[in-house]
Formats: C-alpha cells, structure tokens, sequence
C-alpha cells in the first residue's frame, strides 16, 4: 500500500499486503518508482521504502529483510531505467554480481551502476540503503567506492536523506543532487564543491580545529580556491563554520543539557564566545532563546 506523505514524498511497506502478495508488489512497487527487478527469497519477505519523486530524479530509502534482486535482459525490456543509479549501503552487507565479476558491498560503501545493463544482488543479512537514480549522461561502468571518506558522497547522502525526511526544496536539492552525481562520475561543478564543504563543515563543526585548510584538503581544493568559492556565495570560510555552528546550536537548545554542554557541542572555544556570537546573530541570548523554546 502507497500512503501520501509530504508533497513528492510516499511510503510503501508490504507489511500492509498479504503475505501472498508481498513479494509481487514489492516489485510493482520498485517497477512503478525506482528499478524494476525480480525479488528471490527462500523466507518471509518484509521491506519498507520511502520514495521521492523529482522531475529527473527518484530517491528512495529502503529496508528489506534478506533475499535477492535481479535485473535481467526481461525487467530491462520491460521496464528501461533510461539512468545511472547508485546504492549508498547504510547495514547490511551484499554481494553484487555483473558481466564484470562479482563484487562485496559493505556499509559505508556505495554502488553506481548503469540501469539497463544486467545484474544481480544478494542480502543475506537484509539491508538498508539510500537510492539515487539519475540520467544518464554517457557510460558508465560498474564501481564500489566508500562514501564516509569522500565529501562530496557525504554531501550527496546528506542532501537525500534530508529530503527524504519532509517537505524540502525540490528544485535545489534536484540540482545540487545532480551536480555532486556528477562530480563523483568525474565532472566537478562549483556547486558540487560547495555543497560538500557544506557538508564537511556540518560533519565536523564540532571539532575546535576545524578550519579552512581542513575542508579545502577534504574537497581536494587549495585554501585559497576554497576561499574565493565561499566569497562568490555571499560569505567567508570563517563566517560559514560560524553560521553552522549557531544554527546546530539553536535546534538542540530545547534539549535537557546545559548551555556549556550546548557550546561545547558545536564547538564553541568556551560559553561567553558562544553566548556573544549567538545574541549578535539572532539578537537573543541563548538563555532568553531557550525560555522562548520551551514556553
């Protein structure tokens, strides 16, 4: 059954079918909103898959139970991906068979293929993922590479999975999900470069040492090239780390902590310097905010 979330959003879950049916609208389901494939499995099936549907993209998040996937000369004739799709692992390890070999996926790694060439995918233990699929814009050859290390793929996978959790906007997250695809195929983009310092400084605002020279060696830019790619978009490398440390700071302030735990949370170098740059940019103490939150 396919319940409508927030606009571009829905969710299937075969827990809703009969047991009987459960296998066949799964692949429904994948044939209608993302790849169709045929489902193999010697035990009860029971898979979860939220969908997100853009004009040139489909992003899914899905969860199964063990079995196995094909795509075969039939599904393609039958259902023609027309794209590239990449599988981001999030649990459960698989094994991923093409014309080229046979290869293990593990979590932390993810897996682009081209959607009309034939394959086929074993989770013996279930699995979790995150699914892109995108056109395609010349060929492209199977391969596994690790995203936790790349901040581009870091970008990319926080950019789906936010969307993938409500309402968002679709246009930018449809252009910056397309640029950082295509950076990880071989074609940067400013946009894409942006994106994944973004995503660096996000994943890292923690840490007191992060600095410029940090996030440019991340996205294999110079600190210079880094700087003059924040100056076009309206701030500094500095103010950006601070932004970001300033917003985290304000969505966990309705948390049971104290604002030192606040501070040292998003890497603030001591409480005054956190409180000072707070009420400078949203014109409350952190204090005052927080009584605000929670009346």
């Amino acid at each position: 059954m396919a319940l409508v979330h927030p606009p571009g959003l829905t969710r299937f879950r075969t827990h809703d079918l009969p047991g009987s049916r459960r296998l066949t609208g799964w692949e429904e389901h994948n044939a209608r909103a993302l790849v169709g494939l045929r489902v193999t499995t010697d035990r009860p099936f029971d898979g979860t898959e939220v969908n997100l549907t853009l004009p040139r993209l489909q992003v899914a998040r899905v969860s199964g139970s063990p079995h196995a996937v094909e795509r075969d000369v039939r599904q393609i004739a039958e259902h023609p991906a027309d794209g590239v799709v990449v599988y981001f692992s999030l649990a459960g390890e698989s094994h991923f068979e093409h014309r080229g070999g046979r290869e293990l996926v593990v979590p932390g790694q993810a897996l682009v293929l081209d959607g009309d060439q034939p394959f086929r995918r074993e989770f013996s233990d279930g699995l979790t993922e995150l699914v892109l699929k995108a056109p395609r814009r010349g060929p492209v050859r199977p391969q596994v590479f690790s995203f936790r290390d790349n901040a581009h793929a870091q970008a990319l996978v926080s950019a789906l999975s936010g969307a993938l959790r409500g309402p968002a906007d679709w246009d930018g997250l449809e252009h910056t999900a397309t640029d950082l695809l295509d950076t990880l195929l071989g074609a940067r983009t400013p946009t894409a470069d942006l994106a994944a310092a973004h995503a660096f400084i996000a994943a890292h605002l923690h840490e007191q040492e992060l600095c410029a020279l940090r996030i440019a060696a991340a996205i294999g830019y110079s600190e210079r090239h880094l700087s003059r790619l924040f100056a076009k978009s309206g701030q500094s490398v500095p103010q950006a780390i601070l932004n970001a440390r300033l917003d985290a700071a304000r969505s966990v302030l309705i948390e049971p902590v104290s604002l030192a735990e606040v501070a040292a949370r998003t890497g603030f170098v001591s409480q005054a310097h956190f409180s000072r740059t707070y009420r400078a940019r949203f014109g409350v103490t952190p204090r005052q905010d927080r009584a605000a939150l929670r009346s």
